[in-house]
């Protein structure tokens, strides 16, 4: 049981970790290279397909630019707790290949299908499109808690928008 504690533990660390590098590729800024890498990711065009193209099997995701996005957002962190602790790292990179090559693009996070109250616990469908047409909101993946807790959600983003655009009195 402690295991599996530590294994939600890490993962949910992980999801922090992404959310936080996916918001500082969201800041504007001449010299923010995470931004120069992710921009190519709001960019890519999904297709119809379910099936990923065949470079996705080995990881590599139409540029380099695109492929470092996913390395340096998701990636990395996980080879790292793989050194650090494999039985936990290597789960979470299991997963995280299954999840990045056959899920994340048509099926789960670009799917518009995907509505309701799923996706107020689950960043996929219509909760990760919003981010595609409002880069202000919806930066978590996996779990959409972080956008709830650090107020990133697209009802809070549009609640500061109106306050922003309200006359002062």
């Amino acid at each position: 049981m402690r295991f599996l504690f530590e294994l939600v533990g890490w993962f949910v660390l992980w999801t922090l970790y992404s959310y936080l590098i996916h918001r500082l590729a969201h800041v504007p800024g001449r010299y923010n290279f995470l931004r120069y890498c992710h921009l190519k990711h709001h960019g890519y065009s999904y297709g119809e397909s379910m099936w990923p193209p065949i470079a996705d099997y080995f990881f590599w995701f139409g540029s380099w630019r695109g492929s470092l996005d996913v390395y340096i957002t998701f990636t990395l962190p996980l080879v790292v707790l793989a050194i650090v602790k494999p039985e936990y790292g290597l789960i979470l990179l299991a997963f995280h290949y299954i999840y990045e090559v056959f899920l994340s693009k048509n099926v789960l996070d670009h799917n518009p299908k995907i509505t309701g109250k799923i996706t107020r616990f689950i960043p996929i469908g219509q909760f990760h499109l919003k981010h595609h047409r409002n880069y202000r909101c919806n930066y978590s993946f996996y779990l959409t808690i972080w956008d709830y807790l650090l107020r990133t959600n697209e009802e809070a983003a549009s609640a500061r928008r109106v306050r922003k655009l309200a006359p002062k009195v």
